[in-house]
C-alpha cells in the first residue's frame, strides 16, 4: 500500500481514522478523531449492533451519522491523495 501498510482487519471506524492519521500527520484528521469522537463511537456501534440486536434509529440520527461520514470521507481523501 501507498504509506506502507497492509490492510486493515477491523471494523472500528476510529481505529482506522487513527491509523490514518499516525500515517499522514494530518492535523485535519485529528481535528476530527476530537470533534467527532462521539459519532465514530456510535458508528461502530450501529455496525455490530446491526448484526445482532434490532434497534432502530431516528431520522435525525441517522443525517447526523452520514454528514459525519461524509466529512470524514472528504478528509481523509484529500489528507491520503485518495480524494472524497
Amino acid at each position: 500500500m501507498k504509506h506502507g501498510v497492509d490492510y486493515l482487519r477491523t471494523h472500528s471506524a476510529r481505529k482506522i481514522v487513527e491509523i490514518i492519521y499516525r500515517l499522514t500527520g494530518s492535523e485535519d484528521i485529528k481535528r476530527l478523531l476530537v470533534e467527532y469522537a462521539i459519532e465514530l463511537g456510535v458508528l461502530e456501534d450501529a455496525y455490530i449492533t446491526s448484526r445482532y440486536i434490532a434497534r432502530e434509529y431516528s431520522e435525525e440520527e441517522a443525517k447526523r451519522l452520514y454528514q459525519v461520514v461524509r466529512e470524514v470521507m472528504s478528509i481523509v481523501g484529500g489528507a491520503t491523495g485518495r480524494g472524497g
